[in-house]
């Protein structure tokens, strides 16, 4: 029989109920014909062997290891073959077994095909079975079959849904690797003469290529929802029967939920294959220069060797079985089912992934597009606290899989991911902080890390489709062309998972859970004995793992618990303390007529600036909320930079003073007023202008977050610089006086200060040089453990009882507000010194008092 006449048999053979006829012949093959009576030259050997054999369709998948140890994924998909190939699930053959049926009529076809031409027949039966399946006519259309107690527990429903998807299955499996072997019989033949005739040939064999990706994709899509409907009834037939009406209740709604992960994973897997479709148009063919009769076929990094990343297991972790076990006793069954229906698909598709690499390795030399991105592992990126405490969050007290989310839970996950999407465009290395609020807004998280975190949180990315190719597209347009992100395949609520695992499997070395083996054998039997040796990518042992990742997990620690609860008490006292004492402060500078000069008055002012950051920080934002937090930090770091030039005020007048030799007693009321008046027209200018631009640029764009934090850091930091002058050249004037005196021989037993004076005007100095600000912002930058920044917050709490210890505790104003005090209670009683009608008559009076040595021993 010549080949048409053979492609006419296979076409008649599958013409009457597609690929179930070729099942009733497996069924009479091996239930009613004598295994012995099959002579050598009829095809029917051939059919049993190559087409109703279980472990012709089965892949031989070993793994790096050894054949005794296998990896879990691959037993769970031996298991569920097992199951799937050798149990009562299927239903009787469609055309009957009996002579007359539609059976025997096939039988009858196929012993017309001579054995010679049994090439010919397999290759037309492997693609016609796969183009019967692709045109879904070899299993049964289902719909989405809502799954209750009633439909569970009758059986004749449930035995029928089950027994069709496990025959669908099965169907579909052989049509996977029918599809292969198709593609192995007709590969193309690579013969040029010329360029034009290469370039022809490189066009088919395109089209091949992208009609084999696109098959793939429709095969997995019916597989996919056939697996779905499988697992429900599967696992009831394993486990559920026995439960009460309540327990099922409950048990099928959490089984639903385990089928929606599985068709998560699933769906991630069509789109890779829809893709690796799409990107064959992008393969050039070019002749081996150094092989004559050779090609070299180049692959952009986006191929089909990228699905060889695809995970091995349905969830990320064993853990999801613990984590359940509280709600449903049961949950280790469950996700280990849909482990195996996932591993089952996976197992198979990595064949196929790897089978396109040994159809041309002995003709085509394949070079594969190297990422040219140095190692991510040390990268730095500054982002939301909040979504990272969430992800924090998530990893140290991870949620069952299965429990119903609030609603406000789910909405703060996508604003979440949408939010470390919006900081990781953002690229911000570091972002200054200038405040404990900043601090609060802003942390900065290895990027590596960060993709671990997101990609392991369990929730957060679980119900974002693992596609490969897309995640590995988004990636490269994330690195590649950081100012046009319209190239994205994700959606901005779903790029962070996406961009963040192709970093994780790609570009992260320290962080990688994946490590390549070479050379290692990959047998499969139904590929007709065609073994290929190629690279397999496999996880790491099981221990290893554990261990990788809980290193991981401790890495993650330091970013948690940014404000400690149980100092939180602790806290709200120190605020309240300080807040008390600056008001006490600022009364007493207003209460004192001594204290109403101008250095009092500036001084007054830094005072009431302090007060309202506190007010505003401290208290508005954190009990009523508002306003939003950036606006908040613009405004507290505002409230920073204003005290600053406060004191830069303050320190230029001590100077002055010292400088002219003329004390601020010494000015008239209406002088003061007016000096006041031109002092804080002097600072609102510098301070508004550095307010505008960082205003200006942050409400601009979110890109310019970082240059307005520096902005005003540069701001605070000439601010800190110009009291250090100040008080430099205070220091330097003193040192001059006390040398000069010493050379014109003037003696005097009087000390400078005692120890308690020179402590209070260290701290003073400290306090009016602003060091402190500067310090506190540099513990902030540092941002090494949250715990000790909060310490430093808290430390800045204990600023408001140290000025009124310095400027109000003291030997000049401390008795006259205790005189002031006195005089409520006893207006009669004056107290020594304030009897007198004049400052004249007292300094006349003091200077009687004292006797001076040095006046006795000069006369």
């Amino acid at each position: 029989m010549q080949p048409a006449g053979v492609i006419a048999t296979v076409v008649a053979l599958l013409a009457a109920n597609g690929t179930s006829v070729l099942d009733c012949v497996c069924w009479h093959l091996n239930n009613v014909t004598d295994s012995g009576g099959i002579f050598e030259d009829n095809v029917e050997k051939t059919i049993k062997w190559f087409y109703c054999n279980y472990e012709v369709w089965s892949p031989d998948f070993v793994t790096c290891y050894s054949r005794e140890q296998p990896s879990p994924a691959v037993s769970g998909a031996r298991r569920l073959e097992d199951r799937l190939w050798h149990s009562g699930l299927l239903p009787p053959p469609a055309g009957g077994a009996l002579e007359g049926g539609g059976c025997a009529a096939a039988l009858a076809q196929l012993r017309r095909v001579p054995y010679s031409e049994y090439r010919e027949f397999l290759e037309e039966l492997d693609c016609r079975i796969a183009d019967d399946c692709i045109d879904s006519r070899c299993v049964p259309r289902l719909n989405n079959m809502e799954w209750n107690m009633t439909t569970l527990q009758t059986d004749d429903l449930r035995h029928h849904i089950l027994s069709q998807s496990a025959y669908a299955v099965r169907r579909i499996t052989k049509a996977m690797v029918g599809r292969v072997n198709c593609e192995w019989w007709r590969q193309v033949e690579f013969e040029w003469r010329n360029k034009r005739e290469l370039q022809a040939q490189a066009a088919v064999f395109w089209e091949r290529l992208s009609s084999y990706w696109r098959d793939l994709a429709q095969l997995l899509s019916h597989g996919a929802t056939h697996a779905s409907e499988l697992l429900v009834p599967l696992a009831f037939e394993r486990m559920g029967n026995h439960a009460s009406d309540q327990q099922l209740h409950g048990w099928i709604k959490d089984m639903e939920r385990v089928k929606d992960m599985l068709r998560t994973k699933l769906t991630g897997w069509v789109q890779d294959l829809q893709l690796a479709s799409k990107q064959v148009e992008h393969y050039e063919v070019e002749e081996d220069k150094d092989g004559p009769g050779h090609v070299i076929l180049r692959r952009p990094l986006l191929s089909e060797r990228l699905l060889r990343y695809q995970p091995w297991s349905l969830s990320s972790d064993d853990d999801f079985s613990a984590l359940c076990k509280e709600r449903q006793l049961e949950a280790s069954q469950m996700f280990s089912l849909a482990d195996d229906l996932y591993a089952f698909y996976r197992v198979y598709f990595y064949t196929t992934a790897e089978y396109t690499d040994a159809f041309y390795e002995d003709d085509v030399k394949i070079v594969d597009e190297e990422w040219q991105l140095e190692d991510r592992s040390h990268d730095t990126l500054s982002v939301d606290t909040d979504c990272v405490q969430l992800l924090v969050n998530a990893l140290d007290h991870p949620t069952c899989p299965l429990e119903d989310l609030p609603l406000e839970a789910v909405k703060q996950r996508e604003q979440c991911r949408e939010q470390l999407w919006d900081d990781v465009v953002q690229r911000s290395p570091h972002i200054p902080v200038t405040s404990y609020l900043a601090y609060t807004q802003r942390v900065n998280v290895n990027l590596c890390l960060l993709a671990w975190m997101a990609v392991n949180s369990y929730g957060i990315c679980q119900d974002v489709p693992f596609s490969m190719i897309q995640s590995v597209h988004d990636a490269r347009c994330y690195f590649d062309s950081p100012d046009d992100q319209s190239c994205l395949h994700s959606n901005a609520t779903d790029a962070i998972c996406s961009v963040s695992r192709a970093i994780l499997l790609l570009k992260c070395r320290d962080f990688s859970s994946i490590r390549t083996f070479h050379n290692c054998t990959f047998a499969s039997l139904e590929f007709r004995f065609y073994p290929s040796r190629i690279s397999v990518l496999d996880q790491k042992l099981t221990e290893e793992t554990l261990n990788y990742k809980n290193s991981l997990t401790n890495a993650t620690l330091r970013y948690k618990d940014f404000k400690i609860d149980s100092l939180k008490p602790l806290e709200i006292s120190f605020i309240l303390i300080n807040i008390i004492f600056r008001f006490s402060t600022a009364g007493v500078y207003m209460y004192l007529p001594q204290l109403r000069n101008l250095p009092g008055r500036i001084l007054l002012s830094f005072q009431i600036t302090c007060i309202t950051q506190i007010l505003c920080s401290e208290v508005v934002y954190r009990m009523a909320g508002v306003p939003d937090l950036p606006t908040a930090v613009l405004i507290d770091s505002a409230l920073t930079l204003l005290t600053c030039i406060w004191l830069n005020s303050f320190c230029y007048q001590m100077y002055a003073c010292v400088r002219h030799l003329r004390l601020p007693d010494q000015l008239l009321p209406a002088e003061v007023s007016q000096l006041f008046r031109r002092e804080v027209l002097c600072v609102f200018i510098p301070w508004s202008i550095v307010c505008v631009a960082a205003v200006a640029l942050e409400k601009t764009s979110k890109y310019h977050l970082m240059h307005s934090r520096i902005v005003v850091l540069a701001g605070i930091s000439v601010s800190v610089a110009f009291n250090l002058v100040c008080l430099g050249l205070l220091g330097y004037m003193y040192l001059c006086n006390r040398c000069s005196m010493r050379q014109l021989k003037i003696v005097d037993n009087k000390k400078f200060a005692t120890k308690k004076q020179c402590l209070f005007m260290s701290v003073k100095a400290v306090i009016l040089s602003g060091i402190g600000i500067l310090i506190r912002i540099g513990f902030h930058q540092a941002q090494g453990i949250a715990q000790f920044v909060y310490y430093i917050h808290l430390a800045t709490m204990v600023q408001g009882p140290v000025l009124f210890v310095c400027f109000v505790c003291n030997g000049t104003t401390l008795p006259i507000l205790k005189n002031r005090i006195l005089l409520w209670w006893n207006p009669t009683n004056i107290p020594a010194g304030l009897e007198l009608c004049s400052a004249a008559e007292r300094n006349l009076a003091r200077r009687n008092n004292e006797q001076s040595p040095f006046s006795e021993s000069s006369l």
